[in-house]
Protein backbone atom coordinates (compact mmCIF):
# COMPACT_ATOMS: atom_id res chain seq x y z
CA UNK A 1 0.00 0.00 0.00
CA UNK A 2 1.69 3.37 -1.42
CA UNK A 3 1.92 6.31 1.14
CA UNK A 4 -0.86 8.16 -1.10
CA UNK A 5 -3.31 5.64 0.17
CA UNK A 6 -2.43 6.44 3.69
CA UNK A 7 -3.71 10.31 3.14
CA UNK A 8 -6.09 11.86 5.39
CA UNK A 9 -9.64 11.98 3.08
CA UNK A 10 -10.00 15.00 1.71
CA UNK A 11 -13.23 16.04 3.29
CA UNK A 12 -14.67 19.00 4.56
CA UNK A 13 -15.54 18.11 8.10
CA UNK A 14 -13.08 20.00 10.09
CA UNK A 15 -13.18 23.55 11.68
CA UNK A 16 -15.11 25.83 13.81
CA UNK A 17 -18.67 24.76 13.68
CA UNK A 18 -21.06 28.01 12.77
CA UNK A 19 -23.76 27.36 15.49
CA UNK A 20 -22.14 25.30 18.71
CA UNK A 21 -24.43 23.45 21.41
CA UNK A 22 -23.68 21.48 24.11
CA UNK A 23 -20.73 19.90 25.26
CA UNK A 24 -20.43 22.33 28.46
CA UNK A 25 -19.41 19.55 30.48
CA UNK A 26 -16.27 19.34 28.51
CA UNK A 27 -15.22 22.76 28.32
CA UNK A 28 -16.19 22.99 32.38
CA UNK A 29 -13.61 20.62 32.67
CA UNK A 30 -11.07 22.36 30.54
CA UNK A 31 -11.87 25.91 32.76
CA UNK A 32 -11.27 24.10 35.54
CA UNK A 33 -8.23 22.78 34.65
CA UNK A 34 -6.66 26.19 33.11
CA UNK A 35 -7.14 27.80 36.53
CA UNK A 36 -5.22 25.00 37.92
CA UNK A 37 -2.22 25.05 35.32
CA UNK A 38 -1.94 29.13 35.72
CA UNK A 39 -1.95 29.12 39.81
CA UNK A 40 0.74 26.52 39.62
CA UNK A 41 3.07 26.21 36.43
CA UNK A 42 5.08 22.84 37.34
CA UNK A 43 1.53 21.13 36.67
CA UNK A 44 1.52 20.30 33.14
CA UNK A 45 -1.28 19.05 31.26
CA UNK A 46 -2.43 17.22 27.94
CA UNK A 47 -6.20 17.31 27.12
CA UNK A 48 -7.17 14.93 24.66
CA UNK A 49 -10.31 14.83 22.56
CA UNK A 50 -10.89 11.40 20.94
CA UNK A 51 -13.86 10.45 18.37
CA UNK A 52 -15.02 9.38 15.43
CA UNK A 53 -14.95 11.32 12.42
CA UNK A 54 -17.29 13.30 11.87
CA UNK A 55 -18.26 14.12 15.62
CA UNK A 56 -17.11 17.47 15.89
CA UNK A 57 -13.59 17.00 17.30
CA UNK A 58 -12.32 20.10 15.88
CA UNK A 59 -15.07 22.97 16.60
CA UNK A 60 -14.68 21.95 20.20
CA UNK A 61 -10.88 22.35 19.85
CA UNK A 62 -12.27 26.09 18.53
CA UNK A 63 -14.58 26.25 21.23
CA UNK A 64 -11.39 25.53 23.89
CA UNK A 65 -9.27 28.12 22.53
CA UNK A 66 -12.06 30.54 22.28
CA UNK A 67 -12.56 29.40 26.28
CA UNK A 68 -8.84 29.85 26.64
CA UNK A 69 -8.51 33.38 25.23
CA UNK A 70 -11.72 34.64 27.62
CA UNK A 71 -9.50 33.48 30.93
CA UNK A 72 -6.44 35.80 29.35
CA UNK A 73 -4.36 33.06 27.66
CA UNK A 74 -2.58 32.57 24.48
CA UNK A 75 -3.31 30.14 22.25
CA UNK A 76 -1.53 28.77 18.96
CA UNK A 77 -2.32 26.33 16.96
CA UNK A 78 -0.26 23.75 15.44
CA UNK A 79 0.65 20.65 13.43
CA UNK A 80 2.67 17.33 14.77
CA UNK A 81 5.82 18.88 12.90
CA UNK A 82 6.24 21.90 14.82
CA UNK A 83 6.59 19.17 18.09
CA UNK A 84 10.01 18.69 16.45
CA UNK A 85 11.18 21.16 14.07
CA UNK A 86 11.89 24.80 14.79
CA UNK A 87 11.41 25.58 11.01
CA UNK A 88 7.87 24.11 11.22
CA UNK A 89 6.89 25.81 14.65
CA UNK A 90 8.48 29.39 13.60
CA UNK A 91 6.59 29.53 10.55
CA UNK A 92 3.17 28.91 12.98
CA UNK A 93 4.33 31.64 15.38
CA UNK A 94 2.91 35.14 14.67
CA UNK A 95 3.95 39.09 14.87
CA UNK A 96 3.37 38.70 18.70
CA UNK A 97 6.83 36.56 18.43
CA UNK A 98 8.68 38.43 15.97
CA UNK A 99 10.68 40.07 18.68
CA UNK A 100 11.33 37.04 20.67
CA UNK A 101 12.19 35.02 17.68
CA UNK A 102 14.69 37.95 16.79
CA UNK A 103 16.51 37.59 20.12
CA UNK A 104 16.82 33.79 19.94
CA UNK A 105 18.24 34.23 16.36
CA UNK A 106 20.97 36.96 16.96
CA UNK A 107 21.85 35.19 20.19
CA UNK A 108 22.40 32.55 17.74
CA UNK A 109 24.78 34.98 15.56
CA UNK A 110 22.56 35.54 13.08
CA UNK A 111 21.28 38.83 12.38
CA UNK A 112 18.34 38.14 9.95
CA UNK A 113 15.75 35.52 9.14
CA UNK A 114 17.35 34.05 6.10
CA UNK A 115 14.98 33.44 2.59
CA UNK A 116 15.36 30.72 0.47
CA UNK A 117 12.88 29.91 -2.31
CA UNK A 118 10.93 32.28 -1.43
CA UNK A 119 10.00 31.03 2.44
CA UNK A 120 11.08 31.41 5.41
CA UNK A 121 13.44 29.35 7.05
CA UNK A 122 14.12 29.46 10.57
CA UNK A 123 18.04 27.83 11.53
CA UNK A 124 18.54 28.39 15.30
CA UNK A 125 21.49 25.75 16.33
CA UNK A 126 20.94 24.96 19.68
CA UNK A 127 17.13 25.19 19.96
CA UNK A 128 14.53 22.92 19.79
CA UNK A 129 10.32 24.02 19.69
CA UNK A 130 9.90 23.46 23.84
CA UNK A 131 13.12 25.91 24.29
CA UNK A 132 11.34 28.69 22.07
CA UNK A 133 8.11 27.71 23.56
CA UNK A 134 9.41 28.09 26.96
CA UNK A 135 10.93 31.89 26.33
CA UNK A 136 7.39 33.08 26.70
CA UNK A 137 5.97 34.33 29.90
CA UNK A 138 2.09 34.34 29.09
CA UNK A 139 0.02 31.35 29.81
CA UNK A 140 -0.70 29.45 26.68
CA UNK A 141 -2.47 26.92 25.42
CA UNK A 142 -1.15 24.50 22.37
CA UNK A 143 -3.68 23.28 20.24
CA UNK A 144 -2.80 20.21 17.88
CA UNK A 145 -5.89 18.77 15.40
CA UNK A 146 -5.21 15.80 13.69
CA UNK A 147 -3.31 14.25 15.89
CA UNK A 148 -3.74 10.56 15.64
CA UNK A 149 -0.44 11.13 12.99
CA UNK A 150 2.05 11.87 16.15
CA UNK A 151 5.14 9.71 15.99
CA UNK A 152 4.05 8.08 12.69
CA UNK A 153 7.07 6.90 10.61
CA UNK A 154 9.77 7.67 13.46
CA UNK A 155 11.49 5.00 14.90
CA UNK A 156 12.09 5.06 18.79
CA UNK A 157 16.02 5.79 17.47
CA UNK A 158 15.03 8.73 15.54
CA UNK A 159 16.00 12.43 16.67
CA UNK A 160 12.90 13.66 15.86
CA UNK A 161 11.07 11.01 18.26
CA UNK A 162 13.25 11.66 21.03
CA UNK A 163 12.52 15.55 20.53
CA UNK A 164 8.60 14.94 20.81
CA UNK A 165 8.58 12.53 23.77
CA UNK A 166 10.49 14.84 25.81
CA UNK A 167 8.42 18.11 24.65
CA UNK A 168 5.35 16.06 25.20
CA UNK A 169 6.60 14.89 28.55
CA UNK A 170 7.24 18.44 29.25
CA UNK A 171 3.92 19.29 28.61
CA UNK A 172 2.26 16.95 30.26
CA UNK A 173 4.36 17.16 33.51
CA UNK A 174 4.75 20.37 34.09
CA UNK A 175 8.42 21.02 33.12
CA UNK A 176 8.05 24.37 30.84
CA UNK A 177 8.70 27.02 33.38
CA UNK A 178 5.26 28.67 32.84
CA UNK A 179 1.65 27.33 32.37
CA UNK A 180 1.66 26.05 29.28
CA UNK A 181 -1.19 23.02 28.57
CA UNK A 182 -1.37 21.28 25.27
CA UNK A 183 -5.40 20.52 24.00
CA UNK A 184 -4.95 17.76 21.34
CA UNK A 185 -7.71 16.19 18.89
CA UNK A 186 -7.94 13.01 16.92
CA UNK A 187 -9.11 10.18 15.62
CA UNK A 188 -9.31 6.29 18.04
CA UNK A 189 -5.46 5.76 17.10
CA UNK A 190 -4.46 9.31 19.52
CA UNK A 191 -4.58 7.98 22.34
CA UNK A 192 -2.32 5.10 21.35
CA UNK A 193 0.18 7.44 19.60
CA UNK A 194 0.74 9.18 23.19
CA UNK A 195 1.64 5.84 24.94
CA UNK A 196 4.23 4.90 22.39
CA UNK A 197 5.24 8.47 23.12
CA UNK A 198 6.00 8.35 26.94
CA UNK A 199 2.34 9.28 27.58
CA UNK A 200 -0.38 7.03 28.58
CA UNK A 201 -1.95 8.38 31.97
CA UNK A 202 -4.41 11.35 31.69
CA UNK A 203 -5.62 13.55 34.82
CA UNK A 204 -9.25 13.61 35.69
CA UNK A 205 -11.26 14.79 33.28
CA UNK A 206 -8.94 15.54 31.09
CA UNK A 207 -9.33 12.63 28.69
CA UNK A 208 -12.35 12.83 26.33
CA UNK A 209 -14.36 10.25 24.10
CA UNK A 210 -16.38 12.10 22.15
CA UNK A 211 -20.18 11.46 20.91
CA UNK A 212 -23.01 12.32 19.60
CA UNK A 213 -24.65 15.66 20.46
CA UNK A 214 -27.62 15.00 23.34
CA UNK A 215 -30.98 15.69 21.73
CA UNK A 216 -31.36 18.94 23.27
CA UNK A 217 -27.83 20.37 21.58
CA UNK A 218 -28.93 18.42 18.32
CA UNK A 219 -32.44 20.47 18.05
CA UNK A 220 -30.23 24.20 18.99
CA UNK A 221 -28.30 23.52 16.22
CA UNK A 222 -30.86 22.52 13.74
CA UNK A 223 -32.66 25.21 15.06
CA UNK A 224 -30.25 28.27 14.68
CA UNK A 225 -29.22 26.98 11.09
CA UNK A 226 -33.58 27.36 10.29
CA UNK A 227 -33.83 30.57 12.35
CA UNK A 228 -30.85 32.51 12.22
CA UNK A 229 -29.31 31.22 9.44
CA UNK A 230 -32.21 30.84 6.93
CA UNK A 231 -34.57 33.42 9.01
CA UNK A 232 -37.42 30.57 8.50
CA UNK A 233 -40.97 31.21 9.01
CA UNK A 234 -43.16 29.65 11.53
CA UNK A 235 -42.76 26.47 13.65
CA UNK A 236 -39.33 24.72 12.86
CA UNK A 237 -40.35 21.52 14.88
CA UNK A 238 -41.64 19.56 11.84
CA UNK A 239 -38.37 19.86 10.05
CA UNK A 240 -36.31 19.72 12.98
CA UNK A 241 -37.55 16.50 13.71
CA UNK A 242 -37.57 14.97 10.32
CA UNK A 243 -33.71 16.18 10.28
CA UNK A 244 -32.85 14.52 13.49
CA UNK A 245 -34.87 11.47 12.48
CA UNK A 246 -31.34 11.04 9.74
CA UNK A 247 -29.18 12.53 11.51
CA UNK A 248 -28.66 10.72 15.23
CA UNK A 249 -27.02 13.29 16.87
CA UNK A 250 -24.01 13.30 14.93
CA UNK A 251 -22.54 16.71 14.25
CA UNK A 252 -21.22 16.33 10.83
CA UNK A 253 -24.53 14.89 9.82
CA UNK A 254 -26.50 17.61 11.69
CA UNK A 255 -24.71 20.35 9.91
CA UNK A 256 -24.96 19.01 6.14
CA UNK A 257 -28.62 18.60 6.62
CA UNK A 258 -29.26 21.86 8.67
CA UNK A 259 -26.90 23.72 5.75
CA UNK A 260 -28.72 22.23 3.18
CA UNK A 261 -32.70 22.90 5.33
CA UNK A 262 -31.34 27.03 5.68
CA UNK A 263 -30.24 27.17 1.69
CA UNK A 264 -33.82 25.85 0.50
CA UNK A 265 -35.67 27.91 3.34
CA UNK A 266 -33.95 30.79 2.10
CA UNK A 267 -34.67 29.86 -1.80
CA UNK A 268 -38.75 29.37 -0.76
CA UNK A 269 -38.80 32.89 0.49
CA UNK A 270 -38.63 31.20 4.48
CA UNK A 271 -41.14 28.85 3.61
CA UNK A 272 -41.18 25.75 5.23
CA UNK A 273 -43.04 23.49 2.84
CA UNK A 274 -43.24 19.46 2.67
CA UNK A 275 -41.78 19.87 -0.68
CA UNK A 276 -38.77 21.80 0.42
CA UNK A 277 -38.15 18.89 3.19
CA UNK A 278 -37.88 16.19 0.74
CA UNK A 279 -35.57 17.74 -1.09
CA UNK A 280 -33.00 19.06 1.95
CA UNK A 281 -33.48 14.84 3.14
CA UNK A 282 -32.45 14.28 -0.61
CA UNK A 283 -29.23 16.58 -0.28
CA UNK A 284 -28.15 15.53 2.91
CA UNK A 285 -28.56 12.19 2.07
CA UNK A 286 -26.13 12.58 -0.94
CA UNK A 287 -23.88 14.82 1.25
CA UNK A 288 -23.65 11.85 3.84
CA UNK A 289 -22.95 9.39 1.23
CA UNK A 290 -20.26 11.62 -0.17
CA UNK A 291 -18.58 11.77 3.76
CA UNK A 292 -18.52 7.79 3.81
CA UNK A 293 -17.29 7.37 0.15
CA UNK A 294 -14.62 9.73 1.65
CA UNK A 295 -13.58 8.33 4.61
CA UNK A 296 -13.56 4.66 2.90
CA UNK A 297 -11.06 5.82 0.28
CA UNK A 298 -8.08 3.58 -0.01
CA UNK A 299 -9.90 0.78 0.59
CA UNK A 300 -10.86 -1.06 -2.76
CA UNK A 301 -14.01 -2.72 -2.86
CA UNK A 302 -13.22 -6.59 -1.61
CA UNK A 303 -11.36 -4.71 1.31
CA UNK A 304 -14.72 -3.26 2.01
CA UNK A 305 -16.81 -6.29 1.52
CA UNK A 306 -14.41 -8.14 3.89
CA UNK A 307 -15.01 -5.41 6.49
CA UNK A 308 -18.83 -5.27 6.01
CA UNK A 309 -18.65 -9.36 6.03
CA UNK A 310 -16.64 -9.45 9.35
CA UNK A 311 -19.47 -6.72 11.00
CA UNK A 312 -22.51 -8.47 9.74
CA UNK A 313 -23.16 -10.46 12.64
CA UNK A 314 -22.45 -7.12 14.85
CA UNK A 315 -25.72 -5.63 13.83
CA UNK A 316 -26.93 -5.52 18.02
CA UNK A 317 -23.81 -4.63 19.27
CA UNK A 318 -21.80 -2.85 16.30
CA UNK A 319 -18.39 -4.07 17.42
CA UNK A 320 -16.06 -6.99 16.59
CA UNK A 321 -12.37 -7.99 17.85
CA UNK A 322 -9.76 -7.43 15.88
CA UNK A 323 -9.30 -11.47 15.37
CA UNK A 324 -12.79 -11.25 13.86
CA UNK A 325 -11.69 -8.48 11.78
CA UNK A 326 -8.62 -9.88 10.35
CA UNK A 327 -10.18 -13.41 10.23
CA UNK A 328 -12.72 -11.85 7.31
CA UNK A 329 -9.83 -9.57 5.58
CA UNK A 330 -7.50 -13.06 5.29
CA UNK A 331 -9.74 -14.28 3.62
CA UNK A 332 -8.84 -12.35 0.47
CA UNK A 333 -5.31 -11.10 0.84
CA UNK A 334 -2.20 -12.30 2.72
CA UNK A 335 -1.79 -11.18 6.28
CA UNK A 336 0.88 -8.36 5.75
CA UNK A 337 -1.87 -6.78 3.46
CA UNK A 338 -4.59 -7.60 5.52
CA UNK A 339 -2.58 -5.57 8.20
CA UNK A 340 -2.02 -2.41 5.99
CA UNK A 341 -5.51 -2.40 5.64
CA UNK A 342 -7.21 -2.49 8.96
CA UNK A 343 -4.69 0.13 9.87
CA UNK A 344 -5.75 2.50 6.80
CA UNK A 345 -9.07 1.59 8.24
CA UNK A 346 -8.20 2.69 11.63
CA UNK A 347 -6.53 5.65 10.47
CA UNK A 348 -9.69 6.91 8.00
CA UNK A 349 -12.00 6.11 10.87
CA UNK A 350 -13.67 3.70 9.02
CA UNK A 351 -12.53 1.56 12.49
CA UNK A 352 -13.31 3.05 15.87
CA UNK A 353 -11.39 1.63 19.15
CA UNK A 354 -13.99 0.96 21.69
CA UNK A 355 -12.93 -0.79 25.03
CA UNK A 356 -10.55 -3.77 23.11
CA UNK A 357 -12.65 -3.74 20.94
CA UNK A 358 -13.77 -2.13 17.17
CA UNK A 359 -16.70 -0.28 15.74
CA UNK A 360 -17.92 1.35 12.89
CA UNK A 361 -18.19 4.38 14.57
CA UNK A 362 -21.53 5.76 12.78
CA UNK A 363 -24.76 3.90 13.15
CA UNK A 364 -25.73 5.36 9.56
CA UNK A 365 -22.36 4.51 8.16
CA UNK A 366 -22.18 1.18 9.42
CA UNK A 367 -25.87 0.37 7.28
CA UNK A 368 -23.99 1.96 4.60
CA UNK A 369 -20.94 -0.61 4.42
CA UNK A 370 -23.62 -3.64 5.28
CA UNK A 371 -26.26 -2.28 2.53
CA UNK A 372 -23.61 -1.63 -0.61
CA UNK A 373 -20.47 -4.41 0.33
CA UNK A 374 -21.92 -7.37 2.70
CA UNK A 375 -22.30 -10.88 0.38
CA UNK A 376 -23.02 -14.34 1.88
CA UNK A 377 -19.68 -15.71 1.89
CA UNK A 378 -19.46 -19.73 1.65
CA UNK A 379 -17.07 -22.03 3.77
CA UNK A 380 -13.65 -21.77 3.21
CA UNK A 381 -12.00 -24.33 0.49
Amino acid sequence: MSDSDRRSPNIEDRGEAKYFHGRKGILADLRERLKWTEKDPRKGTTFLIQAAPGAGKSALLYKCAELAEGQGWETLKINTKALWDTDALCQILDGGWKHLLDEIAVNAGFDKWIQIQGAAKFKLPGHTPQSIIERGKDPLLLLLDEAQTLGTGMASTDVRYETVKVFLDSLHNGGMGRPVMLAVAGLSATKRAFKDLGVSRFKDNCYVELGPLKPEAEREVIKDWLKKDGRAKGNPAPWIDAIMQQTHGWPQHVSAYAQAAALRVRADKRAMTPQGLQAVLEVGEMKRIKFYKSRAEGLDEDHRTAIAIAFASARKDQTQTRKEIMTSLLQDVERQEALEIFKLALHNGVLDHRNGRYAIPIPSMFDWFIDNYFIERGPPD
